[in-house]
């Protein structure tokens, strides 16, 4: 229901976007056509500047004509050239005013173009009446040139027509040749020397002269006629365009207005449609945002409800998980005291004598209670997954030696069923590798063991071998049977937890369904993957790969189940709230000659009484106490001697118990023989009294003195000691020069158990510091702490050195 309430909730959203968005284009492009429309009317900025523009082209038409009449009354070039001019830039404003003029009609630009022909046509109308009227201005009157023939007959000398017209070159052409006729004439009759000149030649001349004159007087009457028809009629033509120009620019005038006008209305219809188109948009938006916001804000609300009940549940299953880990915990530890009991009893009863029947009952007694331990241990472990709280133990350890000894533990189940176990490992493992052996020999264990269970004929076969695979070292391991096989829909479902593949002509198998799901939970832990193939009938092959490194220390090998001989006269005291668990004790105890003193309440028991105990096994839960208050309060008083912790509860990391100051955990339920392994300890700290303590603030022989057999041990420790450490310095420089990051951490964490065990403490830091130097740490870095250890080891070795000389010991 949730999963489907998400989906709907963000289609909802995705929806609401998508109307708005489609809302917000439509409402755009309306829009965007209104102002489009706007924008093709103009504004009214413009609609100002084109009615301000027309304005000034009439002012400047005054202008234009007030200098063409200053230019026909001055009649002087320069102002007729002011005129043309001024008409140039009237012609160029106009051609400015033609963009903003363009109509559809383009009746207004056609009209401009007009004014332009008429400005053109009344400049040059202009220039044509200045020219006549400077032409007829320049025309000598008759009356002066009579006046001269008066002057020449006073006085008859040689003239030209420069001297008879001062203003001889402007002139009409007629004019000017009609006097250099004269001036011809009178050259010819020039008075002799004497001044006398007949008198018929004068008269001759008057005559001529007169003759001249009249006809001078005609023509110039006739000329001034024509000049002033013409004139009035360039005044006339010129009068006409001036009204036909005026016209033009009024009509021009009244356009552009009503342009301006329609545009202005353009604009606010077009400003008030995009108005409404907005309000209309942002309206419906709202209606849309509100309408959605509800849908989205309902689902919201449900989803804050399924979010509630979602953590309600979390919260519910967290507490379910807790209270799962606290019971596989408590239910783990108040199985394992009477298993432990069952164990121990069935072990005594076994060396007992009894018949093969009863060895037979025995037997199988022993096998369910092996069961049942498997189990709690199983359902730690698997809790202890699901909680994360499985922490990898990193050390060197031979692959090849755990394998085969993995395998020794089948060897009873291999002789029952007739199934062959067959060990195919490569030569390469036998060198050591670096990783977690406890967690690798039980993801091995549960493999094997599940080949067995489900085959009963053929062989059982596990092959490693290593390969290299992205620049990483990996060790590939394959448990291969000839069992029933898993059907194909089936090989995932078998990794899931209570969970077993079965034939269906299979009879159902003994096993609760863990041991698969926790090898995978670890596989993957160690960073590596497990997968199955299998075919029903033909069998089934489980591959590991877990990626290793390899060491270059050596792995001594341990027999842990070597024979462990009784300890010597002891004297022990047991603290346990379980009165089977203690008869199960004593009885071994026994057995083995070792005096025991019993007691269910650590309460009732008198501390003076502690010191006559050798050593002190302690339960770790108990109603009234637990095992660590024990410990504390007999350490208050002086107690020395070693006491040995019992849990039920899964030992993850023995320091826990070890660094309060317990000298070994026991986790029940434990074998009679591991039980006689830490007392024989314990049988040495009698002798430890006779060890000369260590007067040197640098080590302290106190925590290694219990587990020596005489002083003269002590001296073979201390030097062999000296010895190894010597090597594994040199073994530390070596590596430093390789780089080799592995071996530094490895080797350090083989030699602090020891420094530890002396508490030499300023090499303990250091050697820390190199436990946990990570791989791109500078080497000067590393070659520096280095160099503070061995300085500190040189020292140390001064002091043992010295220690073993004043307690000299004759060990031979």
């Amino acid at each position: 229901m949730h999963p489907k309430s998400k989906k709907r909730f963000t289609l909802k959203i995705i929806l609401s976007y998508a109307v708005l968005g489609v809302l917000a284009t439509l409402a755009a492009f309306f829009i965007y056509n209104e102002f489009k429309s706007y924008a093709s009317a103009k504004n009214q900025g413009e609609s100002n500047e084109k009615l301000l523009k027309t304005n000034r082209l009439l002012t400047q038409l005054y202008d234009a004509e007030n200098l063409s009449k200053l230019a026909l009354q001055t009649k002087k070039p320069q102002d007729l050239k002011y005129y043309a001019q001024k008409v140039d830039s009237i012609t160029q404003f106009i051609d400015s005013l033609k963009p903003l003029a363009q109509t559809n009609s383009g009746s207004l630009n056609l009209r401009l173009d007009s004014v332009q022909e008429l400005l053109k046509q009344k400049v040059f109308n202009n220039a044509e009446l200045r020219k006549l009227k400077v032409r007829n201005e320049n025309k000598t009157s008759l009356d002066s040139v009579l006046k001269a023939f008066h002057e020449m007959e006073v006085d008859m000398g040689r003239i030209t027509p420069e001297t008879f017209a001062p203003n001889f070159d402007k002139l009409p052409t007629r004019t000017q040749e009609y006097i250099k006729e004269y001036v011809a004439i009178l050259n010819k009759n020039i008075p002799n020397s004497d001044g006398n000149a007949t008198a018929k030649n004068i008269d001759s001349i008057l005559e001529v002269s007169k003759a001249i004159l009249n006809k001078a007087k005609t023509e110039t009457v006739t000329a001034e006629r024509t000049v002033l028809q013409k004139e009035l009629q360039i005044y006339r033509t010129d009068l006409e365009l001036s009204q036909k120009m005026r016209g033009i620019l009024s009509d021009f005038e009244q356009e552009m207005a009503l342009n301006t006008h329609l545009d202005s209305l353009k604009q606010e219809q077009a400003l008030k449609k995009s108005s409404r188109l907005a309000v209309g948009a942002v309206i419906l938006g709202l209606i849309t945002v509100i309408l959605f916001t509800l849908m989205i804000s309902k689902d919201y609300w449900k989803a804050q409800q399924y979010r509630e009940r979602l953590e309600k549940a979390k919260k519910y299953s967290e507490s379910l998980l807790k209270s799962r880990e606290q019971l596989i915990s408590t239910v783990s530890h108040d199985l394992r005291t009477p298993l432990n009991t069952i164990r121990g009893y069935s072990d005594l009863i076994e060396q007992s004598g009894l018949s093969t029947k009863q060895l037979n009952y025995l037997k199988k007694i022993k096998s369910s209670s092996g069961y049942v331990d498997n189990l709690v241990n199983d359902l730690l472990d698997y809790s202890k997954l699901e909680a994360g709280k499985i922490q990898l133990d990193k050390v060197p350890f031979a692959l090849f030696q755990l394998i085969e000894e993995t395998a020794v533990d089948f060897e009873e189940i291999q002789s029952k069923k007739r199934v062959l176990l067959q060990l195919k490992i490569a030569d390469d493992l036998k060198k050591p590798i670096i990783n977690d052996p406890f967690r690798i020999r039980q993801i091995l264990t549960n493999l094997i063991g599940n080949a067995f269970k489900f085959t009963d004929s053929g062989h059982v076969r596990v092959a490693a071998v290593v390969e290299e695979k992205n620049k990483a070292t990996w060790v590939r391991i394959d448990v291969e049977d000839t069992g029933i096989g898993i059907a194909v829909e089936k090989q995932e479902a078998i990794f899931q937890e209570f969970t077993q593949a079965e034939a269906p002509s299979q009879k159902a198998q003994v096993g609760y369904g863990l041991g698969l799901t926790i090898s995978r939970k670890l596989t993957e832990l160690l960073g590596g993957t497990l997968s199955l193939k299998s075919k029903v009938g033909k069998g089934s092959t489980f591959t590991v790969r877990i990626p290793v490194e390899f060491s270059k220390i050596e792995v001594v090998e341990n027999d842990s189940k070597a024979f462990i001989s009784k300890p010597k006269e002891l004297s022990i005291l047991v603290i346990d709230d379980d009165e089977n668990m203690l008869g199960l004790i004593s009885e071994v105890c026994k057995i083995n000659d070792i005096k025991t003193k019993t007691i269910l309440n650590f309460d009732d028991f008198e501390l003076s009484k502690i010191h006559q105990f050798d050593a002190v096994l302690t339960d770790i839960q108990m109603p009234t106490t637990n095992g660590f208050s024990v410990l504390k309060t007999i350490k208050s008083i002086g107690y020395k001697n070693p006491v040995i912790a019992m849990t039920g509860q899964q030992i993850g990391n023995k320091a826990d118990y070890l660094e309060p100051g317990f000298s070994d955990v026991l986790q029940k339920p434990f074998t009679a023989n591991s039980l006689l392994r830490v007392l024989k300890s314990t049988e040495k700290v009698a002798l430890s009294n006779a060890i000369p303590a260590s007067e040197s603030s640098m080590f302290t022989l106190k925590n290694i003195s219990p587990f020596l057999d005489d002083p003269n041990a002590i001296q073979e420790v201390l030097q062999v000691f000296l010895e190894n450490t010597k090597k594994n310095l040199a073994f530390l420089l070596s590596a430093v020069g390789d780089k080799d990051y592995t071996d530094i951490r490895a080797t350090s964490h083989k030699m602090l158990p020891m420094f530890r065990q002396l508490e030499i403490q300023d090499a303990i830091h250091l050697l820390e510091l190199l436990e946990n130097i990570s791989d791109d740490t500078k080497g000067e870095k590393t070659f520096k702490i280095l160099s503070e250890l061995k300085k500190v080891l040189s020292n140390l070795e001064t002091e043992i050195q010295n220690y073993l000389a004043i307690h000299s010991i004759d060990i031979d």
